[in-house]
């Protein structure tokens, strides 16, 4: 008997570290209904979570970073290889972009662009064109479990992947002529008997291939995806290249001083977001007009899971003296977001630039 009423007295209380598995809807709701509103990770609404980068980390790249925000951590490896133009079916030379001065700062495009805007403009569709810059991520390392190891490519890192190759077109972040290859003919070359001139000569292109594995699934997987993209491509040197004629074939100089940095255009800044609404079963519960909801940014993976409605904003951070440029407002289900939401967030997205900003200036001062 004794053994029984031991067992009846009992402590039956549920652990607070079970109740994500148990009741997800309820704990987020248990939060967000307080005030002001706190998040289970105790953030508010609108806090983002602390970044951590470092650049350079893989020496047998061309450029590398490590990013880790919240609970996500990716890696990121640049590698840049040579395609020569005679390996590219159907190719066309662009004359026009053979001209363009590698050296000068691109300009923001204001209504009637100049003639070399328009000449880069036209040269964007050559990196689509030819796969010159080509993203990719990995998330079938073990990383959550979701995403076991020694798997297939899930549909989500496809779409992850497609969606960083659609901003870089998009943003058009890197030019066109740093990918190129020129050849210059010695002057005395020169023959009009022979049709021999010594205009330029375009032999080859940089392929520039991004390869990222997510090593920790914590939520917001773009976001940290394109700022480990951004920042290993800020970190990416190339080495000086040139076409040797006498042996037909694109030589590249070992020495660092003669190296380059590639330059970025542009700084998108991509701020995503999730509206949680509680189970309908509280809805009628709470009353008032509408559906109550709560718009959340840079979610982990815990609230990814209790929201049916999510999205992202993509600003250009890279001039903050011109009027705020959206690049893109990406949107998936639901449809309670309005546009008052809609610029509160992009609030949101200027708080993240500016801590963007601060942690790639950390990074990347001794570039």
């Amino acid at each position: 008997m004794t053994a029984i009423a031991s067992v009846h007295s009992s402590d039956t209380t549920i652990p607070a570290s079970s109740m994500p598995l148990i009741a997800p809807h309820a704990l987020l709701h248990a939060h967000l209904s307080q005030s002001p509103p706190r998040r289970p990770s105790d953030r508010t609404l609108t806090e983002f979570r602390p970044i951590q980068l470092n650049v350079g980390s893989l020496t047998h790249c061309n450029g590398s970073s490590v990013v880790k925000i919240g609970e996500t951590t990716i890696v990121c490896g640049v590698r840049a290889e040579i395609l020569p133009v005679t390996e590219i079916p159907s190719f066309r030379v662009n004359k026009t972009s053979q001209t363009q001065d590698r050296t000068a700062p691109s300009r923001r495009k204001n209504g009637n662009g100049t003639e070399e805007e328009e000449q880069e403009f036209l040269g964007q569709d050559t990196i689509s064109l030819y796969n010159l810059v080509v993203p990719n991520i990995e998330l079938a390392t073990g990383c959550s479990p979701r995403h076991a190891a020694n798997t297939p490519p899930s549909v989500e890192a496809q779409s992850i992947s497609q969606r960083l190759l659609s901003l870089l077109h998009t943003s058009r972040l890197i030019r066109t002529s740093d990918l190129e290859i020129i050849y210059t003919p010695p002057v005395e070359s020169q023959s009009q008997e022979l049709g021999i001139d010594t205009d330029p000569q375009l032999k080859a292109y940089w392929t520039i291939y991004i390869d990222m594995m997510c090593i920790s699934y914590g939520g917001s997987v773009f976001e940290a995806a394109w700022l480990a993209l951004y920042a290993a491509l800020k970190n990416t040197v190339l080495p000086n290249a040139r076409w040797d004629a006498d042996l037909s074939q694109v030589l590249c100089s070992a020495e660092p001083a003669e190296s380059r940095h590639l330059v970025l255009k542009s700084m998108p800044v991509p701020t995503s977001f999730a509206v949680f609404t509680p189970e309908k079963r509280l809805q009628s519960r709470l009353g008032g007009d509408g559906v109550p909801h709560w718009i959340l940014v840079d979610t982990d993976s815990f609230e990814e899971e209790c929201c049916d409605e999510s999205g992202c904003i993509t600003i250009d951070a890279a001039d903050e003296s011109t009027p705020l440029a959206i690049l893109r407002i990406e949107k998936h289900g639901g449809g309670i977001v309005d546009m008052q939401g809609i610029e509160g967030l992009l609030v949101a997205a200027q708080e993240r630039s500016r801590q963007w900003k601060q942690v790639l200036a950390g990074a990347l001062k001794n570039l």
